[in-house]
């Protein structure tokens, strides 16, 4: 997958400081950075783009980065921020909240209001930038972590943990298509916890939001099935069709063109990947759920302006 990769040790030691300075500012605004080692700074930082979520993997000495009343506004004050420590022992502060983060720990919170992390040792963790609109309609805790109080947090935490932990490892070596589902899967799995910490704490979520996410979660499941539907859908979600078309009325498509583009794109992803040369258009389409190419190449070209065969021509000029 393609990213940025930005590592201390190329810099002159004099410099790192500053140059890890700079790189933090860059993808999250002028936060208040400490460094609490003695040592020279040995930091990396690896930053990709996985469908609407920004993902860092970050391995840096003992450091507290903090944000106070004082720094305005910021770059990433349209996004909620999830923490996922991999390495090392960090505690974070937020409001009259301190929760302590060991490996597999993790903590979602608004980086709007004043908080601290301080890593008490070296340090590996994944940060995921999620963009406010994809959680809109839940309440989001003033400091959600995976501090659980019930036997289904616990599952479902743990699941969340144990997924981002996965693919932090293996972010590198994924193809570029594959973010826009990994984004709905990580999005799907974060409001199933948000939205069973409400139950349990009698303070539901608002249901169209819950039901949105599991559905597109879903989706991205069962894309490549070509008796995917709405009618489908609905069975499987114990819903009705009315349901589902109403919680998509913010969307700025329906849910059937939803699944339909969302087709297109891992088709058109498809076609551009250098592994594809040797399929036909056809074998392609059929692969994501299209049970007629001639339908395909209709649909092809109103998304993209191009039928498929112009489209693979100009990829290989």
């Amino acid at each position: 997958m393609n990213h940025l990769h930005f590592d201390t040790l190329d810099q002159p030691a004099s410099s790192r400081v500053d140059f890890w300075s700079d790189i933090n500012r860059d993808f999250f605004g002028r936060l208040g950075i400490a460094c609490l080692s003695d040592g020279p700074l040995d930091g990396q930082l690896s930053a990709y783009q996985v469908g609407a979520l920004r993902m860092f993997h970050i391995a840096a000495p003992a450091h507290q980065v903090s944000r106070d009343r004082a720094s305005g506004d910021l770059p990433i004050d349209d996004f909620y921020k999830l923490v996922l420590q991999l390495h090392g022992h960090a505690e974070i502060r937020q409001h009259d909240r301190a929760f302590h983060l060991r490996s597999g720990d993790w903590s979602l919170y608004d980086p709007r209001v004043p908080y601290s992390i301080t890593n008490f040792e070296r340090t590996e963790l994944l940060a995921v930038q999620v963009p406010r609109e994809k959680l809109k309609g839940f309440k989001v805790p003033r400091l959600h972590t995976s501090e659980a109080h019930s036997s289904a947090l616990t599952g479902l935490y743990a699941v969340l943990s144990s997924f981002l932990t996965s693919l932090s490892e293996q972010l590198p070596t994924l193809p570029d298509s594959v973010g826009q589902p990994l984004s709905e899967t990580v999005l799907g799995l974060l409001a199933s916890t948000l939205s069973q910490y409400q139950d349990d704490a009698n303070d539901h979520a608002t249901l169209p939001a819950v039901m949105k996410a599991r559905v597109k979660q879903y989706v991205q499941m069962h894309l490549r099935e070509p008796d995917l539907s709405i009618d489908r859908i609905a069975l499987d979600m114990r819903c009705s069709k009315r349901y589902l078309h109403r919680v998509f009325e913010d969307e700025d498509c329906t849910l059937e063109r939803y699944i339909w583009q969302t087709r297109l794109e891992r088709c058109e992803a498809a076609l551009r990947a250098p592994s594809a040369r040797g399929k036909s258009i056809a074998e392609i389409a059929y692969s994501w759920g299209f049970n007629s190419s001639a339908h395909f190449c209709r649909m092809f070209k109103g998304h993209f302006g191009v039928p498929p065969t112009e489209f693979l021509r100009q990829v290989a000029q």
